[in-house]
């Protein structure tokens, strides 16, 4: 009797216990961080020319919303505007949207900041960097 008490114990430690132990969730990969509902935080613009930033800075309200669904579009609601585009990734460290490369600078499961930026002349360049939090 004392050998079944035994084991039923350590049967019950098995099923109640063990399932509490289990390796943490498999690691997500930059698409799977990427998709989802954020807010945006900022989108900063940089219009330089001749030497001179011309800056300009927007900032989200808790209405808006820029959303990375899984079938390759996002959809935006910014300042009661909706728009939807394309996006896809060229690499872990790049997002194009709608044709657009953006290098990837943060990625985590909270805060995305992605950025880009044009040449367009000799000392001239447009830039712009989206900050954006879940």
């Amino acid at each position: 009797m004392k050998k079944f008490i035994t084991s039923a114990m350590l049967v019950s430690l098995v099923i109640f216990y063990l399932p509490a132990c289990k390796k943490s969730d498999k690691k997500q990969t930059t698409i799977e961080k990427i998709q989802g509902k954020w807010q945006l935080v900022t989108d900063v613009q940089n219009d330089h020319i001749g030497g001179q930033d011309d800056i300009t800075t927007d900032t989200g309200g808790p209405g808006d919303i820029v959303d990375f669904r899984t079938d390759g579009k996002v959809y935006t609601s910014i300042q009661g505007e909706q728009d939807t585009t394309t996006y896809t990734l060229s690499s872990d460290t790049k997002i194009v949207l709608d044709g657009t490369p953006f290098d990837i600078i943060t990625l985590t499961s909270n805060s995305f900041i992605f950025h880009n930026k044009e040449i367009t002349g000799a000392e001239d360049f447009y830039e712009v960097t989206i900050t954006l939090k879940k």
